[in-house]
């Protein structure tokens, strides 16, 4: 089963436009990564739902790439034994940069998709600078124009190197239709439906946030925020767009969604506290989960990061009832994914290693890695396995700590390249 996402006459008009603006730029380059390893028989990720988040490879978007440069970054994308060993780093080599290179390469190492985390590039590289579109608080409608032009040149990198683009971490309002003092601002509305409309050239299905639903753990703060993002997928419905929110570890943690009581034991250890303290008791639902409940399932659709949920089980593992009691309760990523797997199209497929060194309770419990690096603590093939139904889920790699600096330019290259063949790897 895929979903389905029908073309409205404005969004077609829109895409058709960006589809032709790669004519307004040389022929691509050949293939700057070495082709990926052959698919394996019944991949558990079918070939077309093999993607990235650009974030990993913030640091080759943002430098200034190849093209038309006479003194371009070096650095190492891997020797003949890469990637099977790793540490074969192979010579220095000139490094991608800008969308188009950087979509080459990710192409050429087996993805196929793209979610964008912002728009903006270095200026010297094909497509120019991002035009401005806010500044100082003040919507520069003079520059939607421009900013959309901006928006058909990214279609065309994407279309001559066989990418979609399936989301983005960008703009969501502060304001909505129905919201509180007076509903959406005339500034919020008209950003967001030219946020819409970019999205729209690029062909995404979804647009979204990098952020949670919302922040904090207050009941209260969840409703306000089920109405904002309701409110917010019937602007996008126009466009054929659904608007997501991600999660980060706390928005996997406990509701406070009962009275204030008087607690004697610390959450985590369950030690005597010096003295009583009063917080608010706590059902045991998760944040995202009452989400999901008083949203509708057709029309609120989520991003599950999946290391930040494995972090939520491990930072999230005790609670304080209605009564004051310490409760035990331990969440499960996939079992969360499975029990309602159409709320979650998009994944970010982000790997870690437990931290040995943090007992539950204490720190992120995990750090990051490469997809499907050996030191993995993160059961993946289980997770893929499991999910339904199958060609549905759009898996994202992703590892916040890829870039290597000055130090190492092409690491975060490096990465893909790994975290590709490894994705690609994986069979039933």
């Amino acid at each position: 089963m895929t979903l389905e996402h029908p073309m409205s006459r404005r969004r077609l008009l829109t895409i058709s436009a960006g589809t032709l603006a790669a004519a307004a730029f040389a022929p691509a380059a050949s293939a700057i990564a070495q082709p990926l390893v052959p698919n394996v028989p019944d991949p558990l990720v079918p070939p077309g739902k093999r993607g990235t988040i650009l974030y990993t490879q913030r640091d080759a978007t943002a430098r200034r790439g190849i093209w038309n440069n006479p003194a371009p970054t070096m650095g190492y994308l891997g020797g003949p034994a890469f990637p099977d060993d790793p540490d074969d780093l192979g010579p220095l080599v000139p490094l991608p940069g800008g969308f188009r290179e950087v979509f080459q390469f990710l192409a050429g190492v087996g993805f196929k998709q793209v979610e964008f985390a912002g728009y903006g590039q270095h200026a010297d590289n094909q497509g120019g600078a991002l035009p401005v579109i806010s500044q100082g608080g003040q919507l520069l409608r003079q520059n939607f124009p421009a900013y959309l032009d901006y928006a058909r040149a990214l279609r065309g990198f994407l279309d001559e190197t066989g990418l979609e683009a399936i989301g983005n971490h960008g703009f969501i309002p502060n304001t909505w239709p129905g919201g509180p003092n007076g509903g959406m601002t005339a500034d919020d509305y008209d950003r967001f439906q030219v946020e819409l409309e970019f999205a729209a050239i690029l062909g995404m299905p979804y647009m979204g946030t990098g952020g949670d639903p919302t922040g904090g753990g207050a009941k209260e703060a969840w409703d306000l925020a089920g109405q904002k993002w309701e409110a917010l997928n019937d602007l996008g419905r126009e466009w054929r767009i659904h608007i997501y929110p991600h999660n980060h570890a706390d928005a996997y943690g406990f509701l406070q969604d009962g009275p204030l009581v008087e607690v004697t034991v610390d959450r985590v250890t369950g030690e005597p506290l010096p003295e009583p303290m009063m917080v608010r008791g706590e059902s045991g639902i998760r944040r995202m989960q009452y989400y999901l409940d008083i949203t509708p399932s057709t029309k609120c659709l989520c991003e599950i990061d999946i290391y930040w949920a494995h972090s939520a089980q491990h930072r999230f593992r005790w609670y304080y009832d209605w009564d004051g009691q310490r409760r035990e309760s331990i969440f499960s990523p996939i079992d969360q994914i499975a029990a309602q797997p159409l709320r979650y199209p998009l994944y970010h497929a982000k790997d870690g290693e437990r931290r040995d060194e943090q007992p539950p309770g204490v720190g992120e419990g995990y750090r990051m890695i490469p997809f499907g690096d050996p030191r993995s603590d993160i059961d993946y093939d289980a997770i893929f396995r499991r999910q339904r139904p199958r060609g549905y889920h759009n898996p994202n790699y992703e590892d916040d700590t890829a870039p290597g600096g000055a130090a190492d330019p092409g690491r975060s290259l490096r990465h893909a390249h790994i975290s590709g063949r490894n994705m690609a790897g994986m069979s039933r």
